[in-house]
């Protein structure tokens, strides 16, 4: 209840913020105008973008005023932005290949022949920037094509660490590539709650199924605990190892409280924009050590307004160690795009279709010199679809109409082969309760198995907004948005071979299960926000302010709940305090700060968990006599393991900080606190099977008849087997809200500007990162082995609270030398990590350790140790039986005490600091060609340190790492 009302306050809150602002601005204006009754004056921005280099016209370039007002150039160059008010607007023009201009415009009526010249990129420019931007709000860092390039990424998540508070991870398309927001090291739960948006649609990772059984192994593709895991994703993020970075235009990266316009998240946004357009032919290549990347791509102009064609194709082969061929992975995409611009001079509408195609492939297998058969493969292929485009209408209720659709398609394919078996073992194959006679397994055999998954994504996008403008500083822009998702699974789902499982004996077991049973999932989200830029006399105060809601339509029969339903407030705020109208040193000084909650939708591997089943064996005779075999299972079948109680992940972020420019200096520093709930996992559920075991005497061959095992002796009788009731006790996993994750921390960039004589710019970025993580839900856990020759008959409940917490600090030294003249830049980076700590807690409700220390005998020595009792345990009935102290000390219970020998286990462990350089390099010769150069530590740093907490030895600085690349343009 107090959570429900907390989200209404919020809401009201959010509400009212809204609507004074509105009346704030109307009233500010009304009292500025002489006569309110008077119609404003409006006059028209128009001109022509054309090329520095050869002054031809550029088309389909776009110009953007502080207002938000847009238009896009003809083919001629020509644009018009109508409707502007006297006053000074600062614009900003942008053109893919060609550098951004920003800069201001006074409008006193109406300007006609605004002429605007872009400088083609290039290293001769009089600036380069190869580092990420920083925006003020929303903590986002914008990543462009020149620091993409500098970069020289296999993926998007290399570009990742240009963030402040990242580190330097070498290049490796070999393993799963996920954004991690806010974080020290992966976790999933983090990955899953990125939204990946390209082109203005997202990429979906929802559909994925691609799970062995969530039943007994949560969300790993493979039982065994082997490299097939490390490919798939299923409950978790996506893959961008998909995305060729060398298509990619720009990267906005928002690490904090985003848009309203964006949702199915808990952790952050990244917005990936494609090339499109004219562009000249690019050809690449690069290598390093363990793989080879080709790329080409080229755009052009069709002629009589026919619009633009961009095409691109990427091509990579990897491999994790060299001496190995027969273990590698292979990525192909293509792109093809086509956009246009109508009514350019009038209302114009923007059309860019995307169609993309993309095919991963993961191959391991056992080394050819060796008898083994034993390979994994994982393989996705897909075709994604994409149109997105805006319509300046400028009406009297309405100012634009944007519009996003997609449609996606993959083929997921997780092939695994493995020796299975040692021994003739009975085989259940039943999908029903009950007892049955059954097949054996020959002692030995390869088992295949083939995870089938065809997800289909669905997405679509209508948000019109309404700009009103008092004067060229104040103005306010209301957006208003729905949105459409559906989410799918087509696939075979998991299959083999009939009597041959890819796991053996009695107990747990899966088997085959369709996707095609299960329902498809569908989302519908509207979201309001308001965007406010308010001049109050020398100040400026600029407020987004947005609320969210989104339901998700759930199949009630086999998720075993109802739609769900999320309302997400959200809010940020930047008000300059200082700029050049106040004071002679600031160019700018803003407070900045926001407060937001986001939520995420459990996927379809949450929603819809796999059946379960339970086979024991009542009789096994197994004999070279075909006519004396006999085998007889029970199977318990759980259809349905969906959680009723499953909730989406929720995170409320609020943050402060202050950003600001003193000339050519600039820098900000942000605090931030995090809190992440409900997060996704997988716990246990206790359950009892009661079966019939039988026993014949030796000697005797044994029968199955009316439901019951008989046997016939010598004298050709026939009797029934002994019998006796026995109860197993099991556990199955399922999907649960489990986790809990609080960060806070402190981001900071500094760029302190160039030194002229060095031709040096110096950028210092960095973080204060501290993570908490905790489990915050009881689960079980069977100790095994047996007591008076029977199976262990307790199941244990421990209690919650189980985690750990890691902190780090760290900062990155950038040094930026551009020399135009030679029309090369170099960067070297020294990367300092001054402290990070990891730490084992276990706490209840209250703060306090769940573990304590005794000290006990091993024969004559005193051993001091952790223990952690359990909360109770169930016996065989599923009778609960709460932890008494006297039971530590009683070898029955004992057992299911968690013991750790380990006297430093739950302290923290500090590491060393640790210094590592990183260098680049990018020189163009002439107009059409262009080497880069890198080497992350390229002094060979090494450093290892001797863990006593978590034992073992842990590499603390990456490995040497260096790799070229060559681009021909033309």
């Amino acid at each position: 209840m107090d959570a429900t009302l907390n989200k209404i306050y919020k809401y009201i809150f959010l509400v009212v913020s809204v609507l004074f602002t509105y009346f704030l601005f109307t009233t500010t204006a009304s009292a500025q105008s002489p006569k309110a009754e008077n119609k404003p004056v409006l006059y028209k921005l128009s001109g022509k973008i054309i090329s520095s280099e050869n002054n031809e016209p550029l088309e389909m370039a776009n110009i953007t005023i502080s207002t938000s007002l847009w238009a896009t150039s003809d083919t001629k160059g020509n644009f018009s932005i109508p409707q502007i008010k006297a006053g000074t607007y600062e614009y900003e023009v942008s053109y893919l290949g060609f550098e951004k201009q920003k800069g201001k415009i006074t409008v006193q009526g109406n300007v006609d022949n605004f002429i605007i010249k872009l400088k083609p990129l290039g290293l001769g420019l009089k600036e380069v920037v190869v580092t990420a931007q920083e925006q003020k709000m929303g903590s986002a860092s914008k990543i462009e094509q020149t620091a993409i390039q500098h970069i020289q990424p296999k993926s998007v998540v290399d570009l990742l660490q240009l963030l402040p508070g990242n580190v330097t991870q070498n290049p490796d398309i070999n393993s799963v590539a996920q954004a991690n927001i806010r974080e020290i090291s992966s976790d999933a739960n983090n990955a899953l709650g990125t939204a990946i948006i390209m082109d203005g649609a997202p990429v979906s990772n929802d559909a994925n199924m691609q799970a062995f059984s969530t039943a007994t192994s949560g969300a790993n593709s493979s039982q065994k605990m082997n490299s097939m895991n490390d490919q798939t994703t299923s409950g978790r993020g996506t893959d961008l190892r998909s995305i060729s970075p060398d298509n990619i235009e720009s990267v906005e990266v928002i690490r904090g409280i985003p848009s309203a316009e964006y949702g199915n998240l808990t952790s952050g946004v990244v917005v990936i924009k494609t090339k499109s357009g004219a562009t000249p032919l690019e050809v690449k290549a690069k290598v390093d050590p363990s793989s080879k990347m080709f790329y080409a791509g080229k755009g052009f102009n069709l002629k009589n307004k026919g619009g633009a064609i961009n095409i691109a194709a990427d091509y990579s082969q990897s491999y994790s160690d060299i001496r190995k061929k027969y273990t590698g992975y292979d990525r192909i995409t293509g792109n093809l795009g086509y956009s246009n611009v109508f009514m350019s001079q009038s209302h114009p509408l923007s059309l860019n279709l995307k169609l993309s195609y993309f095919r991963n492939l993961y191959s391991e297998k056992q080394d050819p010199q060796l008898l083994s058969e034993e390979r994994i493969k994982n393989n996705n292929e897909g075709w994604r679809f994409n149109a997105e485009g805006n319509w300046r209408l400028n009406q009297s209720w309405i100012s634009n109409l944007s519009y996003s659709f997609m449609a996606q398609y993959s083929h997921q394919s997780d092939f695994s082969k493995m020796l299975s078996g040692s021994s003739v073992m009975p085989y259940s194959s039943s999908y029903v309760s009950g007892e049955f006679v059954v097949p054996f397994l020959p002692s030995g055999y390869y088992s295949e198995y083939t995870l089938d998954g065809k997800p289909i994504d669905i997405f679509g996008q209508l948000k019109a907004n309404k700009i009103f403008q008092f004067s060229s500083e104040t103005y306010t822009n209301i957006k208003l948005g729905i949105e459409w998702r559906t989410n799918g699974n087509k696939g075979n789902g998991l299959t083999y071979k009939d009597g041959l499982p890819p796991s053996t004996g009695s107990g747990q077991a899966t088997r085959p299960r369709s996707f095609k049973s299960i329902p498809m999932m569908n989302n519908l989200s509207i979201f309001l926000e308001d965007k406010a830029v308010l001049r109050m006399k020398s100040t400026l105060l600029t407020l987004q302010a947005g609320v969210r809601t989104s339901t998700l339509f759930v199949d009630e029969n086999q998720a075993k709940r109802g739609n769900i339903t999320t309302i997400e407030p959200r809010i940020n705020i930047d008000y300059q305090i200082l700029n050049r109208r106040n004071n002679k040193i600031f160019n700018d000084l803003s407070i900045v700060g926001g407060f937001g909650i986001s939520s995420k939708a459990p996927t379809m591997l949450y929603l819809y968990p796999n059946p379960t089943y339970f086979d024991d064996i009542c009789f096994n005779s197994y004999s070279s006599d075909p006519a004396k075999q006999l085998a007889v299972m029970n199977t318990l079948a759980i259809e349905n393991t969906a959680n009723a109680n499953l909730k989406p992940a929720t995170s409320k972020k609020f943050e402060i900080g202050l950003a600001g420019k003193i000339k050519k200096i600039s820098g900000n520093i942000t605090f931030f606190y995090e809190k992440h709930s409900n997060e996704f996992s997988f716990n246990s559920v206790p359950l009892t099977s009661e079966y019939t075991k039988y026993k014949v005497p030796t000697g005797t061959t044994p029968s199955y008849r009316n439901g019951a095992v008989y046997y016939t002796d010598a004298t050709g009788g026939t009797f029934p087997a002994g019998a006796e009731l026995d109860t197993m006790i099991y556990t199955y996993g399922t999907p649960s809200n489990s986790g809990k994750t609080i960060k806070k921390g402190v981001e900071y960039s500094l760029n302190l500007g160039q030194i002229r004589a060095l031709k040096t710019s110096i950028v210092v970025d960095g973080a204060w990162f501290y993570i908490k993580r905790t489990s915050e839900q009881a689960y079980y856990s069977y100790a095994g082995g047996t007591l008076n020759g029977k199976r262990y008959p307790f199941l244990a409940l421990m209690p919650a609270g189980s985690g750990n917490i890691s902190q780090r600090i760290n900062t990155n030294f950038r040094f930026i030398t551009h020399i135009p003249s030679l029309k090369m830049v170099f960067s070297t980076t020294a990367q300092v990590v001054w402290y990070q700590s990891d730490q084992r807690i276990y706490k209840d409700s209250n703060g306090n350790d769940v573990f304590y220390q005794r000290t006990v005998k091993n024969g004559n020595e005193d051993i001091t140790k952790y223990f952690i009792d359990p909360i109770g345990f169930y016996d065989k009935k599923l009778d609960f039986i709460s932890w008494q102290p006297e039971f530590r000390d009683n070898s029955d219970y004992e057992r299911m005490m968690s013991i750790f020998a380990n006297r430093y286990y739950y302290d923290k462990e500090v590491y060393p600091p640790t210094i590592m350089l990183n260098f680049r390099l990018t020189k163009e010769f002439g107009k059409f060609m262009e080497l880069s150069f890198m080497a992350n530590n390229f002094l060979k740093l090494t450093k290892t340190y001797k863990t006593e907490v978590f034992g073992g030895y842990k590499d603390l600085i990456t490995p040497l790492y260096f790799g070229a690349e060559i681009k021909i343009k033309i």
